[in-house]
Parts: C-alpha cells; structure tokens; sequence
C-alpha cells in the first residue's frame, strides 16, 4: 500500500489515450485506486510497479514535458523504499535517450536532479514485455484485486507460519484445511506482493496450485 508518507504525484496529469493505443483499465493494489493505462508496454510497467515489493507507491503520467515536440508524458513516478524515480518507457523513435548524459533534455534532466527524482529509461526487453514472468503476476495481480478486501491478518499469519519451507499453492491449501482455498491462495499472493514469499518458478511455468513459493 501506499503508506501514510504524503505522495509527491497521486493522480495522471494527462488521461489522453494515445492514437490506436489500447486502454487497460487496472486496479492498483498498492495506492488502492483504479487507473487507466494505455498500451501493452505501459501494462507491463504497471505489472512490474506492483510486483516489486520495494516500490512503494506510484503514479501513471504524473508529468507533461511541454517543451518536447510532441510533448512528452513521463511514463510513471515511482517511490521505492530508498528512492524516487520517473520513468520513461521508450518508444522506438526514443531509443536514443539511451546515448544521452541528460535524457530526455538537458533542462528536465537537471529539474529532476533536484528535486531527488532519479531517471529511468526501459525498453521492452530491460522490461520484460510478454514474458511468462509478468504474465504470472498480472494474473497474481488480478486475484488481488478480486478477493484482497476478504483477508485477515489472522489468515496471513497461518500462511506465513506454514511457509518456512518451500512449498506449492496447492500443498498450502491442502495444509490449511480449516481456511478457505480460494483465500489461502489470495494470502500466498498477498504475501509474494509484500515481498514476504517469493515464486520460485514464476518465470518458467505457468502460475497454478503446482507453483513453488518459499520464504523471501
């Protein structure tokens, strides 16, 4: 979850769908709020906020550089545990940031500096894009958004306690016998998404009761 830490960016400064982009309407289980996201890179970059538990908080196109040409929306702001970061997922046109000392312009890059804003640039492959990896935790993602208001502490920490070795989901929901199966896989992913277990396969195989999760 976000946290009680004031964010710098809560909400998009520009909701405009980019030209026969496609719109994925998502829920962010960390800031707790519902966002639009347009494109498949931009999904796997919301994906990839959500499963790394050093991230803390984010926001979709928290920024417009209006002295770009087009104008250009900085991707998404991310706090993590350590840092601040503004992320740029580059287009093809874009790859070029990559040779430059202050991407995207010498005069944005120094802005960001001091205000403690680090830049990040990725590409499709640094991202991932259409790996199974992601593909598992959007789906991780999904039975969150579903079923992560019926947890209970209570729940999370039999789970935790059973999980000191590594285990499948389904030999988890076999060993709890008392809690719902369908709620002890949703606290496995609760927990993988706080970073207290981690998949051991997630990006071999396809996520179900046969994937391994021990403790991180």
């Amino acid at each position: 979850m976000a946290g009680q830490q004031e964010l710098r960016f809560s909400h998009a400064a520009d909701n405009t769908r980019p030209f026969k982009s496609h719109r994925y309407p998502v829920f962010g289980v960390k800031i707790q709020r519902g966002l639009s996201i347009f494109g498949e890179m931009a999904l796997s970059g919301f994906i990839t906020l959500e499963s790394d538990p050093t991230v803390v908080a984010y926001c979709e196109r928290p920024i417009v550089i209006n002295e770009l040409n087009p104008r250009r929306v900085v991707d998404f702001w991310v706090r993590k545990t350590n840092q601040e970061e503004l992320w740029f997922l580059l287009r093809p046109s874009e790859l070029k940031w990559l040779d430059r000392d202050y991407p995207p312009t010498r005069a944005f890059s120094i802005w960001a500096e001091t205000r403690s804003l680090t830049i990040r640039l990725w590409t499709p492959e640094s991202l991932g894009v259409g790996s199974l990896y992601l593909r598992n935790w959007g789906e991780i993602i999904r039975y969150l958004t579903a079923n992560f208001q019926y947890l209970d502490a209570a729940l999370l920490k039999r789970v935790t306690e059973y999980c000191t070795v590594a285990r499948s989901i389904g030999k988890i929901q076999a060993g709890l016998p008392q809690d719902d199966p369908i709620l002890v896989r949703t606290a496995v992913f609760r927990l993988m998404h706080l970073g207290s277990l981690a998949g051991v396969d997630l990006g071999d195989v396809r996520l179900g009761l046969h994937s391994v999760v021990k403790p991180s």
